[in-house]
């Protein structure tokens, strides 16, 4: 099982109608159908294939709903929202006609983009959470209409808005961005300086860097 998947079952939180957008084979609207408090789940994909597993696997389930749709084009009160990209992510926020109260989303890249927008849109994070796997960085970030934090610095727009809370997976993923900027120092001053404040809220540091003070 994947240790992502585990962490964004566990920040989903109960509501009335929780969708699993991009629902794949449906282990998202499982978790909530069999144990999150709700009253429905909406297991949403564009493509009608991944609705077929979906179906298999949440045949047991009286309180699904499948939609084949992009993106959320119904109401809900709660989303979840992975395997996709986070200008993907965040597309799919700005065209829903009406915004979830929660979201969790996991994106595979652009997290900026992704924070960025949720800012935009009146959402706060509470939740923004660094992981490693299977070898590949993510952050899982839960985000509400009207709470949580939606005046980030530029560093927490980047690394998250959890930045400054040690994590191992932060860290690594941290070391490995340095080592990539610094091969080409000048060309990546901006990008290496950024890096190199994230460290600092990490409490780490390469050995012997001039960049750090």
């Amino acid at each position: 099982m994947s240790e992502r998947l585990d962490l964004i079952k566990s920040l989903i939180i109960p509501a009335d109608v929780i969708a699993d957008v991009g629902c794949d084979h449906g282990r998202i609207a499982e978790h909530c159908a069999r144990n999150v408090p709700c009253k429905n789940v909406i297991a949403s994909d564009v493509s009608d294939k991944c609705l077929l597993k979906a179906k298999t696997l949440l045949g047991g389930c009286n309180n699904v709903e499948f939609r084949c749709c992009d993106g959320i084009a119904y109401d809900c009160d709660e989303a979840i929202i992975a395997g996709m990209g986070g200008i993907l992510i965040a597309d799919i926020i700005r065209s829903a006609t009406v915004k979830p109260k929660t979201l969790i989303v996991s994106p595979h890249r652009d997290h900026y983009v992704l924070r960025k927008t949720l800012c935009e849109l009146g959402y706060g994070i509470d939740r923004d959470i660094p992981i490693i796997d299977r070898g590949k960085f993510y952050a899982v970030i839960r985000a509400v209409m009207g709470g949580g934090n939606n005046k980030l610095s530029e560093t927490q727009m980047l690394f998250g808005a959890e930045c400054d809370v040690p994590s191992e997976a932060l860290r690594t993923q941290l070391k490995k961005l340095y080592n990539t900027y610094a091969a080409a120092a000048d060309k990546n001053k901006v990008k290496l300086d950024q890096v190199v404040a994230a460290m600092r809220l990490q409490g780490v540091a390469p050995d012997g860097d001039a960049h750090v003070k």
